[in-house]
């Protein structure tokens, strides 16, 4: 090889080395200015985001937090506990408070505190145990606007909602906490009289929104700053705890003809049939046996009719199994009961019985 080739040679090289790193300088530049431009994009939307619902919650909290208020329960002197209410109606300042029935019982005076810090005596307009809800009124020296109603059936399982409340009582009143509806129509069991079997199913919205003691009688609010359920219970396990995430509230399309009764009457009138039953469930296999009754039947024992009552006016009989209702299978006690007080008084309601084997259809006007 000749010497001058060999120079040429090593200066071509020379050259092809320094434009190849200018090339990766050049990349590496271009590929920094992509990167920032996206994190600066990505931070904007993510601000942008957490802004719009950070003003929409606290929006919503400003409208709706002083209408819920914190309701005392003393018997004489003592004070027995504490709930939550909601301001339902304002004519003036006169107020109607709804809260739940369970955070009233057995109270000789009810007081409630307003988000400003004072205290009125409140009075009790009624009370229903099997909706679990309360009203009372009460007469205050300052203006305060009443809620406005939502309608339960329009909500949206994962809609974003707000539970305001009082969580283990005053010291924390105004306490808002935030969650999406998790289930529309459920049906929760009820055990009204402590006896450990349920006798009633109440139909609830289920939230994911924290609600726990106090906090019953609350409000349970859209985005729209509309009430849309009371608070009424947290389920629990079958050993006693909490389970996280579990909240429920009773929808306001049910509280409102309940509401309403209250404020008209002071009670709920529910119809009634005339008859004392019991589940199949609940009869031994004896029991069962010794009635010709097969293991596997399903409906309600019918132990005696009330004199002079719609089921004995309409040929029901001591003995029958009703296992249909206005068109509806009749599983359980507390089936029927909830199906039975989704009816008026004066209704006239097809009821399936089995006797002797074989199923005989009635009709039943209900008083």
């Amino acid at each position: 090889m000749k010497k001058g080739n060999k120079g040429g040679l090593i200066a071509v090289a020379a050259v092809l080395i320094v434009a190849l790193l200018g090339w990766n300088i050049y990349l590496s530049y271009r590929l920094n200015l992509i990167g920032n431009s996206n994190t600066t994009t990505t931070n904007t939307v993510v601000n942008k985001t957490v802004s719009e619902i950070k003003n929409t919650f606290t929006d919503v909290v400003d409208k709706t937090q002083d209408k819920v208020v914190v309701v005392y329960n003393y018997r004489g002197e003592t004070l027995q506990g504490s709930g939550s209410g909601v301001v339902y109606k304002a004519d003036g300042r006169n107020l109607t408070i709804v809260t739940n029935h369970h955070v009233v019982d057995g109270s000789r005076t009810l007081k409630v505190k307003f988000a400003n810090g004072e205290i009125f005596e409140a009075k009790l307009v009624g009370s229903d145990e099997y909706s679990d809800l309360a009203v009372l009124t009460v007469t205050v020296d300052f203006d305060l606007a009443a809620f406005t109603l939502g309608d339960s059936s329009l909500t949206s399982v994962g809609e974003q909602v707000l539970a305001l409340g009082s969580p283990l009582g005053e010291e924390y009143q105004g306490s808002v906490t935030a969650g999406i509806i998790s289930g529309k129509d459920r049906l929760i069991p009820v055990d009204l009289n402590n006896d450990g079997t349920a006798d009633w199913e109440m139909v609830v919205l289920q939230t994911d929104a924290a609600i726990n003691p106090g906090n019953s009688g609350g409000a349970l609010v859209n985005l729209a700053g509309e009430l849309i359920g009371i608070p009424s219970s947290k389920i629990q396990s079958s050993n006693g705890t909490s389970v996280e995430g579990m909240g429920f509230a009773i929808p306001v399309n049910e509280v409102i003809p309940i509401v309403t009764q209250l404020i008209e009457t002071g009670e709920v009138t529910r119809p009634t049939i005339g008859i004392n039953a019991v589940s199949l469930d609940d009869l031994t296999t004896f029991q069962k046996q010794s009635n010709g009754i097969s293991s596997d039947q399903t409906g309600l024992y019918i132990s005696s009719v009330v004199t002079g009552g719609p089921a004995q006016k309409a040929g029901i009989q001591a003995k029958d199994i009703i296992v249909k209702f206005d068109g509806n299978a009749v599983v359980s006690f507390k089936d029927f009961r909830r199906q039975l007080y989704q009816k008026q008084v004066g209704d006239k309601v097809n009821v399936v019985i089995l006797r002797d084997g074989k199923e005989v259809s009635v009709e039943v006007t209900l008083a």
